[in-house]
C-alpha cells in the first residue's frame, strides 16, 4: 500500500506532536519577556516592559504582536504562544508538503526529507518554546517556495507573495532582513540581463519588504528613542572571544544533528558543484551568510540549537532537490526498512545529546514564576524588584523590575564594563552602582541564590549592598530561595511612621541562618528559642526606641536595643520557637 501525502501529513502531525509531548512543558524565559510587553501592550500601556522611559527589550515584534492577538481574546499568553508555536510549525510541514506534490519529485525523498526534520528536537523544542523561531522558520519556508517557483518553475505570478513574506520575516527579527538582502541580490543577479523581470523583481523582492523594516524603524525610534532594539546593545558585540563561540556553536549543532546535516551537505554539494543548480547556488548563499552571522554574534544560549533551525530547514530543501537530482532509489525493501531505522535511531540518539537534553531538564522558569506570584501577593504594587532572570519573576509578578542584565534597561546597555565581549554571551553587563542606585526593595539573582555574573561581583564588594541589605533565605512550598532585602526599602524595609517603628521580621539575621516562610501572603521569619537574632539600622536623629507590640505576644521573646554613633542594634532572643512577622518600636520620650 502506497503512502499518499495526506496520510503522511497526519503521521508527521502524530510525530511532532509526540516530540511536543516528550519536551513539554519546556518554556524559555526570555520568551516572558516577551510576554510581559504583550500582557502590558493588551492593558493598553504600549509595548512597554515598565513604566518610565520605555525600551525595547524583545526582538519579535511580529511575534509579541501575534501572541498579543490571541490574549486579546482572552487566552493565557503562555497557552497563546505554545498554540502560535504549534501552528507555525505545523504550517511549515504543510507548506513543504504542499508545494512539493505538484513537483514532478519522488514522494520519497520528501517525506525522507520531512521525517529527519520532525523528528529533529529543534523542530519540536521550539514549537513549545514561547520564542518566535516557529514564525521566523514559517515565513522563511514560504520565500524559499516562492524563491523555488521563481527560479525552478520559472515562475513570477506570485512573486507579491514573497514581498509579504520577506517583509513579516524582517520584522519578526531584526536579522530577518538579512534574507530580503540576499533574495533580492540573488534574483536581481540571476535575471540581469531580463530588463522586464528584473523591475518586477527589484520592486517586489527589494522595495516593498525594506518597506515593513523602515515602517518599524519610525516606530522605533518614535517610541523608543532608538534606532536598533536593546537587545543588539546587550548581545552583540564582534569579539574574536565572540566569534570562537559561535564558530563552536555552529560545529557543536552540526554534530547534534548528524545525520540531517551530512545528509543535507552532502545533497547540497551534488547541487552545487556537480549539477550546477540555481536554487542549490541561492540554499547555499543563504548558509553561508547565516552561518557566519551566527558566528559573529557569539551563537546562542538556548536548549536545542534553536540558531541552526535555519540551516535545518535550508538542508530539507538541500535534500528533497539533490535527492532528486541524484535519482537516489528507495524502492528496494532493505533500503526503506534502513532508513526507517535510521530515522528511529537518529530520533532516539536526539533525546541524549546534552543541547537538547536541557529543554527538558530546564525547568526553573516555573519556580520563578511560582515565585514571582507570591511576591505578588505578599508585597504592595509598588515593590520594586531588582532580577538577573528577566522573564519569569517580572511576567508573574507584574511588579516594577530592575533588569540587572540590561535587556529590559534603557542605562546599563549603554554603559557596558571594559571587558564587554568577553564573558558569558548576554550576561556580560552589569552595573551595582546604578542597580542600587535605584534602591530596589529585593534584589533577585536567578531563581534565588548568592550574587552571581558581572553585577553580581560588583555587588559583593560595594558597600551600599553589604549595609543595606539583609540575606534572607525564603522558603515557599518546599522551594527555598535567597533574597536580598533591603532594610530601607520603601515597601519590604523598616517602616517610621510619626513615633512608631514597624521591623519586618525576616531582616533579623542569625549565623546559623535561620529560614523565612511565605505563608497566608506573608514573610515571616522562623526563630528558635534561645538563640539571638540581630538587626542594626541608622538612626539618623539619635532617637530612643522601646519595644511596643511584636505581631505576637511581647512576653515571648526578650528584646535588647543597643545605640552608637547614629545606629541602632537591636538584638531579639526568643524564649520560645515562634513565627515573627514584625517588630514594632515606639519612640522615648
Amino acid at each position: 500500500m502506497k503512502l499518499g501525502y495526506q496520510s503522511f501529513f497526519l503521521i508527521t502531525v502524530i510525530i511532532f506532536a509526540l516530540g511536543c509531548f516528550y519536551y513539554y512543558p519546556f518554556i524559555s524565559d526570555d520568551s516572558l519577556i516577551s510576554l510581559r510587553y504583550a500582557k502590558r501592550f493588551i492593558e493598553g500601556k504600549g509595548l512597554t516592559w515598565n513604566d518610565g522611559h520605555p525600551v525595547e527589550g524583545y526582538s519579535n515584534l511580529l511575534w509579541v504582536l501575534g501572541v498579543s492577538a490571541l490574549g486579546k481574546m482572552g487566552m493565557d499568553l503562555i497557552v497563546a504562544a505554545r498554540i502560535l508555536g504549534l501552528i507555525c510549525s505545523i504550517g511549515t510541514l504543510a507548506a513543504i508538503l504542499s508545494y512539493f506534490r505538484t513537483q514532478n519529485i519522488k514522494k520519497e525523498y520528501i517525506f525522507l526529507a520531512v521525517l529527519l526534520l520532525v523528528t529533529t528536537p529543534c523542530f519540536v523544542v521550539w514549537a513549545i518554546g514561547g520564542l518566535e523561531q516557529p514564525l521566523y522558520i514559517f515565513l522563511l519556508t514560504l520565500v524559499l517556495i516562492e524563491v523555488s517557483r521563481i527560479v525552478n518553475d520559472k515562475n513570477f505570478s506570485k512573486i507579491y507573495l514573497l514581498s509579504l513574506w520577506l517583509g513579516l520575516l524582517a520584522i519578526t527579527r531584526p536579522d530577518g532582513f538579512l534574507f530580503t538582502i540576499l533574495t533580492s541580490g540573488f534574483l536581481l543577479f540571476i535575471n540581469r540581463n531580463n530588463k522586464k523581470s528584473l523591475i518586477k523583481i527589484f520592486f517586489a523582492a527589494a522595495i516593498l519588504p525594506t518597506l515593513f523594516l523602515l515602517g518599524q524603524l519610525i516606530f522605533r525610534y518614535n517610541f523608543y528613542g532608538e534606532w536598533v532594539p536593546n537587545t543588539a546593545l546587550v548581545k552583540v558585540k564582534v569579539t574574536i572571544h565572540h566569534i570562537l563561540r559561535g564558530g563552536f556553536y555552529n560545529v557543536k549543532a552540526f554534530l547534534a544533528t548528524l545525520l540531517l546535516s551530512t545528509l543535507g551537505l552532502f545533497t547540497l554539494y551534488h547541487l552545487v558543484f556537480q549539477k550546477k543548480n540555481l536554487f542549490g547556488f541561492f540554499l547555499l548563499l543563504n548558509i553561508i551568510a547565516w552561518v557566519s552571522y551566527v558566528t559573529l554574534v557569539g551563537g546562542d544560549i538556548f536548549p536545542a540549537i534553536r540558531h541552526y533551525y535555519v540551516v535545518l530547514i535550508l538542508f530539507v530543501f538541500a535534500i528533497i532537490f539533490g535527492l532528486d537530482k541524484l535519482q537516489f532509489t528507495i524502492k528496494n525493501k532493505n533500503t526503506k526498512l534502513g532508513l526507517i531505522f535510521l530515522l528511529i535511531i537518529n530520533g532516539y540518539v536526539q533525546t541524549l545529546i546534552p543541547l537538547n537534553h536541557y529543554a527538558i531538564d530546564e525547568r526553573w522558569e516555573f519556580r520563578g514564576m511560582k515565585l514571582g506570584e507570591t511576591l505578588k501577593s505578599s508585597f504592595p504594587d509598588k515593590t520594586l524588584i531588582a532580577v538577573t532572570a528577566a522573564g519569569c519573576i517580572p511576567y508573574s509578578s507584574d511588579l516594577p523590575t530592575v533588569d540587572m542584565l540590561g535587556l529590559n534597561d534603557y542605562y546599563i546597555p549603554r554603559h557596558p564594563p571594559e571587558n564587554f565581549g568577553i564573558g558569558a554571551l548576554a550576561h556580560e553587563l552589569g552595573d551595582a552602582k546604578y542597580v542600587l542606585n535605584r534602591n530596589p526593595d529585593i534584589i533577585i539573582y536567578h531563581m534565588g541564590v548568592i550574587p552571581e555574573f558581572n553585577v553580581g561581583e560588583q555587588m559583593k564588594i560595594n558597600p551600599v549592598f553589604k549595609n543595606n541589605y539583609v540575606q534572607v533565605v525564603a522558603e515557599q512550598n518546599n522551594d527555598q530561595h535567597i533574597l536580598y532585602f533591603n532594610k530601607y526599602g520603601k515597601s519590604t524595609g523598616i517602616k517610621k511612621r510619626h513615633d512608631l517603628l514597624q521591623i519586618p521580621g525576616y531582616l533579623f539575621n542569625n549565623t546559623s541562618g535561620e529560614k523565612s516562610f511565605f505563608i497566608e501572603n506573608k514573610l515571616v521569619k522562623l526563630m528558635d528559642k534561645g538563640k539571638p537574632y540581630n538587626l542594626s539600622f541608622i538612626n539618623p536623629f539619635n532617637e530612643k526606641w522601646e519595644v511596643k507590640n511584636s505581631g505576637t505576644n511581647s512576653t515571648d521573646f526578650d528584646v535588647k536595643i543597643m545605640y552608637e554613633n547614629n545606629v541602632v542594634k537591636v538584638v531579639l532572643i526568643p524564649e520560645k520557637r515562634i513565627f515573627l512577622e514584625k517588630l514594632e518600636l515606639q519612640r522615648k520620650y
